[in-house]
């Protein structure tokens, strides 16, 4: 995570109110293929079931902020073509009074389906057309290679053609940035690679009461709790699992608010740690 950011000087996001954490649906998932190496009488204890096919839907959110006359998404949803439990950003939006217009701006922690397919509708037009599209040089890099497909685990095939066949389109309104750039006034990169290798997290700093937009660093309140257990779609293993023990103290000791894109709703709340280890507090 590189050294603390609190007390650097950094632009304040004027104006802004805290981000509106928008309805994506879900991911269908199992037990088994997000916690793949976690000991069955831990799953036991958590799901009252040590079936690693035991359903797990595991919920998406996107926060969407308002600065000045900007309108800001951090990813950018599943869009029609991932799970069909998945994709509702668009409703969610619409219901908020918010068209794909309207949006000047999306940034993007890391391209997997549910960050990234969603910039496509189900025509394969770009969803936000008025948009910038923010994303690191070194995300961008991995998916686009040509060994790409070669880089990932089996079963995640589609993800690099998914983001290939995107990507292009988003890179001629695309703006790069790199670790602690400021893509907009008061928006702060954290590089967080491990579960993609350009993974990215956000600290907005809104006046008094910053907010860490972690992207998938978490996945589910377990991953906090047992922050050594592997994630089923982490790219690097090791590097994930260290990233979410410096996420977990630095949330911890600079007593952050946190957006966690796969939390239960609304995915707002804190890290704190107990007798028993640290552990998610939903804001209420």
């Amino acid at each position: 995570m590189g050294p603390t950011l609190v007390g650097r000087a950094h632009a304040q996001a004027a104006g802004a109110a805290a981000p509106r954490m928008m309805d994506d649906g879900n991911l269908a998932l199992t037990t088994g293929f997000v916690f793949p190496d976690a000991p069955p009488d831990a799953l036991a204890a958590a799901f009252d079931s040590a079936d690693p096919d035991l359903p797990l839907a595991v919920p998406c959110t996107v926060p969407v902020l308002r600065l000045g006359d900007r309108t800001i998404l951090f990813d950018a949803g599943s869009g029609p073509m991932f799970m069909d439990s998945a994709g509702r950003l668009a409703a969610s939006l619409e219901a908020a009074g918010i068209s794909p217009a309207d949006v000047t701006d999306v940034i993007f922690t890391h391209f997997h389906p549910d960050h990234l397919w969603g910039v496509t509708d189900d025509f394969d037009e770009l969803t936000f057309p008025e948009a910038h599209y923010h994303m690191a040089q070194a995300e961008f890099d991995f998916w686009m290679a040509e060994d790409a497909v070669s880089n990932v685990d089996a079963g995640m095939e589609t993800f690099v053609a998914g983001a290939r066949s995107r990507l292009p389109r988003l890179a001629e309104r695309g703006r790069f940035f790199k670790d602690g750039d400021e893509p907009l006034p008061g928006i702060e990169v954290a590089a967080t690679p491990g579960h993609s290798p350009g993974h990215c997290s956000f600290l907005l700093h809104l006046g008094g009461d910053p907010l860490l937009i972690t992207g998938d660093v978490f996945s589910h309140p377990l991953t906090i709790a047992h922050p050594q257990w592997r994630w089923g779609t982490d790219q690097d293993h090791d590097a994930a699992a260290a990233q979410r023990h410096r996420m977990i103290d630095r949330a911890i000791s600079e007593k952050l608010r946190l957006a966690v894109f796969h939390m239960p709703a609304p995915g707002l709340g804190r890290i704190e740690r107990g007798a028993e280890g640290a552990r998610w507090v939903v804001e209420p």
